[in-house]
């Protein structure tokens, strides 16, 4: 069922680059194919198990056709190669995911036949079975995927632009949290100049009051000499002792 599997595979390999992830899906794809071509000879309750654990394989698809799309995007495959490339991928991918509901519909409307519900919900919905599904051929299920395609292709999309916001949002906040850094450094620079000027001022006082505690003991013995003066000369006036001047 694969489309990359045989001549095919080497002729790509031959023209251009084949991918790890293009390898590697490849694989998977020929896992599922035989894994649905041996589906119906297991019992209901190895069918539901062997369904869930495509299930995880078909994730695993999913994933690896996102990991090819962003490599080649790093290695500048044009647009339209990887448009190309990717909807094969994912084309082959929905056919699993076509049969793997049409085989879950089959398993529902045999859980209700023996619930005994006369209207089982799968015979009651419009889905294709699992016989219808055998019998498409890939253009049929190319086009019963191609809505899924379409949601696939949405998804990648809007996740895409979550991407691009997300990162748009983190260089806002990094330049934001950039200003606010130099912000800091300079307050911080501010208070090293204001604590600078402040212990300069202290210093300034200190000398200041140093030059008036001078200055006034001068000034007291100045006071002193003058009072000495006035007292001997009242003495001398006053013919007290024998007081030389």
């Amino acid at each position: 069922m694969s489309q990359f599997s045989g001549s095919n595979l080497v002729n790509r390999q031959e023209s251009q680059r084949v991918y790890e992830q293009e390898v590697q899906l490849n694989g998977l794809f020929d896992e599922l194919s035989e894994g649905f071509k041996k589906l119906d000879e297991l019992n209901d309750n190895k069918k539901n198990a062997e369904l869930k654990r495509m299930t995880g394989v078909m994730s695993e698809c999913k994933a690896l056709i996102r990991s090819f799309e962003n490599e080649a995007k790093m290695d500048n495959m044009p647009v339209d190669e990887i448009n190309y490339r990717k909807k094969l991928l994912v084309q082959e991918l929905n056919s699993f995911i076509g049969l793997k509901k049409a085989y879950g519909s089959q398993l529902q409307q045999r859980k209700e036949l023996l619930a005994g519900n006369t209207t089982p919900m799968s015979v009651q919905s419009s889905g294709p079975t699992v016989e219808d599904v055998k019998q498409m051929r890939m253009a049929e299920l190319v086009e019963m995927g191609r809505g899924n395609i379409e949601e696939t292709d949405e998804s990648l999309m809007r996740s895409e632009r979550l991407v691009n916001d997300t990162i748009a949002i983190g260089a806002q906040t990094a330049e934001t949290l950039q200003g606010q850094g130099d912000q800091l450094a300079k307050i911080s620079e501010d208070l090293d100049e204001i604590h600078f000027s402040n212990q300069k001022a202290r210093q300034v006082i200190k000398d200041i009051t140093k030059g008036l505690a001078t200055d006034r003991c001068i000034q007291f013995f100045l006071l002193l000499v003058v009072v000495a003066i006035v007292v001997l000369v009242v003495l001398k006036i006053a013919g007290v002792g024998d007081v030389k001047v």
